[in-house]
């Protein structure tokens, strides 16, 4: 009789909460800003406005507070938003798990952010394989600039992409992200400047001036990670997120930059560049796909995250001798 007591209470308590004013907290947590939080819950801002209103008298609190940095919560805001958080990942879930995917059947867009230098390479044949037997599933693929996991969280959830393909410059430690492969990073440079040899000397490294390439404004970056860790230090004059833009930027100077192999083997055709084993031992990239929390039972994701693994290995892994096992994160 309790249990049965305790259901009907909570019952009769949730049937006087608007579920999607939780929704609408949620957003604006996430997004410090209304109009943002509008735009991410598909609602004008005037709607917004009225769904603060009608939380703030639910919560008997004014939950968010206006200032130049944005919509700050307030501390009893900061207190539920961790449980508001689980109760719509789990009904998020619920709903997930209730519906079976069948692909061949399926008529869905995937928002999926990717790397540049993968655009080109990996995308046609994802679309291709998938068209061939999912003919209902479409793309839509956005550049993204993502330098860490935390970063790869935040784009998910600002831009709503159901994955987000990267590189990390570690293995994060997170159910959520898969490893694809590891990579090694090479030197490519004017091969009339450097000449045909395999390795540039350590004198040439630190003397030339380098392009860097880079997700990240307020870190350093691997490269400069490791030179600082010697005792050294390179001279970066030309910061860019895009691989497509190195044979203009590199071609007949004795500017070098870092780079994973696939990328320069992307790249490197029909100019004249070369990839050159760097003087110093650098970590390996780690190459994964991560999504939200919240999506991890989705079974439209899981079959998308498995083609991923699939096109990827048969398309860019096995060219890269420095390839790792595919798998979750442990």
């Amino acid at each position: 009789m309790s249990a049965m007591k305790d259901s009907n209470c909570l019952s009769s308590r949730l049937s006087r909460v608007n579920l999607n004013l939780l929704v609408a907290f949620y957003a604006l947590y996430q997004q410090r800003h209304l109009t943002r939080a509008a735009e991410q819950v598909n609602l004008s801002q005037p709607a917004m406005s009225h769904s603060l209103k009608k939380l703030r008298l639910q919560f008997e609190d004014e939950l968010f507070t206006k200032t130049a940095e944005g919509m700050l919560p307030t501390p009893m805001a900061k207190q539920i938003f961790q449980l508001i958080e689980q109760g719509l990942l789990q009904l998020d879930q619920a709903l997930a798990s209730a519906h079976s995917f069948e692909p061949e059947k399926a008529v869905r867009e995937f928002r999926v952010g990717i790397m540049d230098f993968m655009i080109h390479e990996l995308v046609p044949y994802l679309v291709k394989t998938v068209n061939q037997t999912a003919p209902g599933i479409s793309f839509n693929i956005l550049y993204a600039k993502i330098s860490s996991p935390e970063i790869a969280y935040k784009l998910l959830q600002e831009q709503s992409l159901d994955l987000a393909l990267t590189q990390f410059e570690y293995q994060p430690n997170d159910k959520n992200c898969e490893l694809l492969y590891s990579e090694e990073l090479m030197c490519i440079a004017d091969r009339e400047h450097y000449g045909e040899k395999d390795e540039l000397t350590l004198e040439e490294f630190l003397d030339a001036p380098h392009v860097a390439l880079s997700h990240r404004e307020d870190e350093p970056i691997l490269v400069n990670k490791r030179l600082e860790s010697l005792g050294m230090n390179r001279k970066v004059i030309v910061k860019t997120p895009y691989v497509t833009t190195l044979p203009s930027l590199l071609s007949g100077t004795n500017m070098v930059t870092v780079i994973n192999q696939y990328a320069a083997d992307l790249i490197i055709p029909g100019t004249r560049l070369k990839t050159y084993h760097p003087p110093i031992a650098f970590s390996n990239l780690q190459i994964c796909q991560i999504w939200e929390e919240r999506k991890e039972h989705d079974p439209g994701i899981r079959w998308l995250r498995g083609v991923i693994q699939q096109c990827m290995q048969t398309r860019i892994a096995p060219q890269n001798p420095s390839t790792s096992q595919t798998g979750k994160t442990q």
